[in-house]
């Protein structure tokens, strides 16, 4: 290199050091990633007498020795084609379900509605004020565009999405990080890097879905992106991402869901039992029938009755009453639902046809009143909570057991060892909507006892509300399928699609009659009946073998477990309150910063966190408050961004002052719930549906 070549050099070299020391300080995971990093097949072209640069990607030129020049031409277009005075249209607002108050937190989000103006007729996009709420940068090139949007522009919350770490790698030479970064110290601000470190489809979408997920609400409603590079392949992934809104709709949970199901973990500790140990036994290919009660099941039915004998038979959730009403007694049950109502199912399930014989597998927050209706139960654990975590039995978490008990018992079985798999009743969707059940499930026409018929009239008023929409079906018909139902397929895609990437070998095949489903083959019922008519099949040695998959629980200490997690939940409520009590609600930017700085300390656990319980704990409190902040946060913004400026003020008033209520509330409403020494048959939180009125408090435990 030539004394001219190091002086060019010299600026990009020193920027590089500098930008890994603020890396290594702030954040450390991107400095590990990057310190010794070399480029693969990108490189930073830096030209004698030349005032820009390029970046060289494969051999060729990328910005054509004009990256400043042609980042600032970019950013002007991006701001002239989103003007301030512009709404955003992106996804309705979200508006509850008439039955959405039965309990302490929906209670106090019906309320912070209370002066909002708008109805799904009157909505005319959201109005962002002069300031870009969030903007997801998809791509980084050589960071100039970022730079120069960040400073022109104010931007609340940014991310950095890169899907080839090579050119992230070369924005080390090019950009002040640093300098960047001090844009969002501000209080309510923040900026947050996601670089994809294999560049496949599929892994990209998944870590993209994965970093918009974290950024919620603020997305879908109010993001904006930024394609640089008019990158199509990435801006196709980041528009097919929102096909899936409805999974991010079915993830967020709220307070009294989960107050419940961690109630239940407190008595069904206190209880006892055995737990299920997973990875424990060779793969097996005895066929594996895992059942739900999707509409087909009563067109299938008959291909299961045939060949029971050759199959191990799971049944998921009300998939149970229909196999027993044609005779089939599965092996294993599977029950995930935290609710009474899944007691009162299953008692009425006894009473009719007795669960002699059936293995129970159910999460360690179902209903403390179910466990004892079979004779033999095991937990399981998920790794799709911090349950396990907090109970320090991680290495015993399996994953892909949401959201449905079918996706459970698909999961049970692979953690088993079986890769030779059946699913049945597995619609996610249906295309009668007088039938979106089997016949013979508590859902359906045929199952008469008083607790069916009350039920149904019960239920029937909430499924006809859930909002519907179309899908694929297999053989290239159409279904339609709903939040909760799409979210199960995708789950099941997403399961078996990690399974591949490990490097096993297994086969699923659909025999259902409803959604496609990736991953999993359909099958005919001449198909499946060809397969079984000659086969023979010993299921004993695997039956036999699973009866020793299982070890009692750790004998915890239940209270103080849970005493941890309350004093948590009080320490991470008095932040929020701190937020809103100083700070003001004025107008538009102030309601952006103010729900963007509660979202990113609700986010901020683990270690650099500051804060003082252990990581376990965190997440435990993380887990029990996401859902009903993210849903102030969620009708603040929305309700309060769609309305025009002479009602905007009322509307913040009365969210702010409700927002706060429910925080002050909240911490003695947990414990009393949580630490209460009532046991199950005389607590209301076991005895009574998440659909019935607040039980009163119990009084302080001694």
């Amino acid at each position: 290199m030539s004394v001219n070549d190091e002086d060019i050099a010299a600026p990009f070299l020193r920027r590089k050091q500098k930008n890994l020391l603020y890396f290594q300080r702030y954040r450390p995971e991107i400095f590990e990633f990057f310190v010794n990093y070399e480029p693969r097949h990108c490189e930073l072209s830096v030209t004698p007498g030349r005032d820009d640069v390029d970046l060289i990607d494969r051999g060729r030129s990328v910005y054509r020795h004009l990256a400043r020049e042609y980042s600032s031409t970019e950013v002007r277009e991006f701001i002239q084609t989103n003007p301030s005075e512009k709404p955003m249209f992106s996804v309705q607002p979200f508006y509850l379900e008439v039955n959405e108050d039965a309990r302490f937190a929906s209670r106090f989000v019906r309320e912070s509605l209370a002066k909002s103006q708008l109805t799904p007729a009157t909505f005319k996009g959201y109005h962002r004020g002069r300031v870009l709420p969030s903007v997801v940068f998809l791509g980084c090139g050589l960071g100039y565009h970022i730079d120069i949007l960040t400073a022109q522009e104010e931007v609340i919350d940014a991310v950095v999405f890169e899907p080839d770490a090579d050119r992230f790698a070369l924005t080390l030479f090019t950009v002040d990080w640093e300098g960047i970064c001090a844009r969002f110290r501000e209080r309510g601000r923040s900026i947050s890097f996601c670089i994809a470190t294999k560049p496949t489809e599929e892994n990209v979408r998944r870590v993209l879905g994965a970093k918009l997920a974290e950024i919620v609400p603020l997305y879908p409603y109010l993001t904006s992106y930024y394609n640089h590079l008019a990158n199509v392949d990435l801006y196709r992934i980041a528009k097919d991402l929102e096909k899936d809104l409805p999974v991010v709709g079915a993830n967020w949970g709220n307070y009294d869901f989960e107050l419940r199901g961690f109630r239940n973990v407190f008595h069904n500790l206190r209880m006892g039992g055995g737990q299920v140990k997973p990875y424990q036994l060779d793969e097996s290919q005895v066929p594996v029938a895992v059942v739900g009660s999707g509409p087909s099941l009563d067109t299938r039915i008959d291909g299961l009755k045939a060949n029971r004998d050759k199959l191990i038979v799971i049944s998921a959730g009300t998939g149970l009453r229909a196999l027993l009403s044609h005779g089939i007694r599965p092996d294993f049950h599977v029950e995930l639902d935290a609710d009474y109502m899944i007691y009162e199912m299953l008692k009425d399930i006894d009473e009719l046809y007795g669960l002699s014989g059936i293995t129970l597998l159910c999460t360690i927050s179902v209903n403390p009143l179910v466990p004892p209706l079979f004779e033999d139960c095991r937990f399981y654990l998920s790794a799709e909570n911090y349950i396990p975590a907090f109970l320090g039995l991680n290495a015993d978490a399996i994953p892909g057991c949401s959201p449905t008990c079918t996706n459970a018992a698909l999961a049970l079985a692979f953690a088993s060892g079986f890769r030779n798999l059946f699913l049945f009743g597995t619609d996610y969707g249906y295309q009668d909507k007088s039938q979106h059940h089997s016949r013979f499930s508590v859902y359906g026409q045929e199952s008469r006892t008083g607790f069916a018929s009350r039920f149904q009239k019960e239920t029937a008023r909430g499924a006809e509300a859930r909002p519907k929409f179309e899908s694929e079906g297999v053989n290239g018909t159409t279904i339609i399928t709903q939040g909760d139902y799409y979210t199960a397929k995708r789950a099941v895609e997403n399961y078996l699609l990690d399974r591949k990437s490990q490097g096993l070998n297994f086969s699923v095949r659909n025999c259902s009659d409803g959604a496609l489903i990736e991953g999993a083959e359909w099958m005919s019922i001449d198909e499946f009946n060809g397969r079984f008519e000659l086969a023979e099949v010993d299921r004993t040695c695997e039956l036999d073998a699973l009866k020793t998959c299982v070890e009692d629980m750790p004998d915890f200490d239940v209270r103080q477990l849970f005493e941890a997690v309350s004093k948590e939940i009080s320490e991470t409520v008095r932040e929020f309150l701190s937020v809103l009590k100083n700070s003001r609600l004025r107008g538009r930017k102030d309601l952006i910063v103010v729900c963007n700085q509660i979202r990113d300390y609700l986010n901020r656990v683990g270690p650099g966190s500051n804060r003082r319980s252990p990581v376990v704990v965190q997440l435990m409190g993380w887990q029990i408050l996401k859902g009903t902040v993210q849903r102030f946060l969620q009708t603040g913004l929305c309700h309060g961004l769609a309305h025009q400026d002479n009602d905007l003020q009322p509307f913040l008033d009365h969210w702010g002052a409700t927002f706060k209520s429910f925080l002050e509330e909240l911490p003695v409403h947990f414990s009393s719930v949580i630490l209460s020494d009532l046991p199950p048959e005389d607590d209301p939180w076991v005895t009574t549906r998440l659909m019935d009125a607040e039980p009163s408090l119990p009084e302080p435990a001694q």
